[in-house]
């Protein structure tokens, strides 16, 4: 019997809730019309609770599956963790750089305030480049709570580093060493290992051996030469299976590099099965996307299902919802290996989540 699954698709100008079986799908309805949802995730074991950031707007919470949202936190709210130990617990974070943590699912919440008592050196690069025109602050692009360490989190800074806390948000310290352009994304850890970690950022993708003290480079075969020109990454993720795979999103250059230059992002798919030394393109796409891989996600019972988001748009700007951009939504069934295109001509795509219906 096929499952029946909701996606959530969301963009620049609102979020799109579908229930599917096999490859169709029907809309069941939309939400947040002119506002730009920056992540969206959900609960596993209570596949109707679902959490939508909303850029320059606030935190929301569904709870029967995506008919209905209800506003928990106000404010920047750009990104959500669910506790993998706990599901009872939620992290947010937002800009100006916040932490927030929930106990009870997301109903109510309070500020982790030890994230601001880092020395002031350290908070002096929590800043945005002049070119974004003062459009976007810095903020708390994602949180990583480790699965074998409920008090171990790190945080990613989208303009502002990466820190750590070892005592469940209590007190913090920058591990940003080894990292010129501190515009960071998405950090996980190698599965069963408390020291090696990947993160991907606007300027390359980088590996520690040592928990964060210090970053290199994890470039090493890419099919370009990741210059600055080739060095954007953004969402990716470990795909189980043996061998353990990394599955990487990016694109020739930043948002801002495609707008100063009027140049489509080139946007690319990776895929390194000897954890990241090796790389090598996924099929089924174009050599030279004009969209970028900006979210990934996985099938929430088949190990081997991914999802990909695709859009010409950049994050956090809170841009005019007239302007929708283009984008798509596909599907890999092996490990991203190879991707389908399920649903075409869609508004640039920022973020996606797929649960059980």
């Amino acid at each position: 019997m096929t499952e029946t699954l909701k996606y959530y698709i969301a963009f620049n100008n609102g979020l799109t809730v579908l229930r599917a079986e096999g490859t169709s799908a029907t809309e069941t309805g939309r939400f947040f019309e002119g506002k730009t949802l920056e992540h969206i995730t959900g609960c596993r074991e209570t596949p109707n609770v679902v959490f939508a950031a909303v850029a320059f707007d606030g935190g929301y919470r569904t709870d029967d599956g995506g008919q209905s949202w209800q506003k928990i936190l106000e404010g920047d709210v750009r990104t959500f963790t669910v506790d993998p130990h706990d599901e009872r617990v939620v992290y947010a974070g937002a800009g100006p750089v916040t932490l927030y943590r929930s106990e009870d699912n997301g109903v109510t919440w309070e500020s982790l305030d030890g994230l601001m008592d880092v020395p002031e050196g350290v908070k002096n690069q929590w800043s945005v480049p002049a070119a974004y025109d003062g459009k976007v602050p810095p903020h708390v692009r994602h949180i990583f709570v480790h699965p074998d360490d409920a008090n171990l989190l790190y945080v990613s800074l989208e303009h502002g580093g990466i820190v750590v806390s070892r005592d469940r948000g209590e007190s913090w310290q920058d591990v940003s060493n080894g990292i010129d352009y501190l515009d960071i994304h998405m950090l996980f850890n190698l599965p069963g290992d408390r020291d090696r970690y990947f993160v991907s950022s606007a300027r390359g993708f980088f590996r520690t051996e040592n928990g964060g003290r210090d970053w290199q480079r994890a470039e090493t075969g890419m099919p370009w030469g990741y210059t600055e020109l080739h060095s954007y990454s953004h969402e990716w993720l470990f795909c189980p299976g043996d061998p353990l795979r990394m599955v990487l999103g990016g694109a020739k250059g930043s948002p801002g590099v495609w707008r100063r230059e009027n140049i489509k992002p080139g946007g690319h798919i990776l895929l390194s099965d000897d954890t990241g030394a090796n790389w090598r393109s996924a099929a089924n796409l174009p050599d030279d996307m004009p969209w970028v891989p900006w979210t990934f996600c996985h099938h929430p019972t088949e190990a081997a299902t991914l999802y990909a988001g695709m859009g010409d748009g950049a994050r956090g700007f809170g841009f005019d919802p007239n302007e929708r951009g283009i984008g798509a939504f596909y599907r890999s069934s092996d490990r991203g290996e190879s991707w389908d295109c399920l649903i075409p001509d869609l508004p640039s795509v920022l973020t996606t989540w797929v649960a059980s219906a």
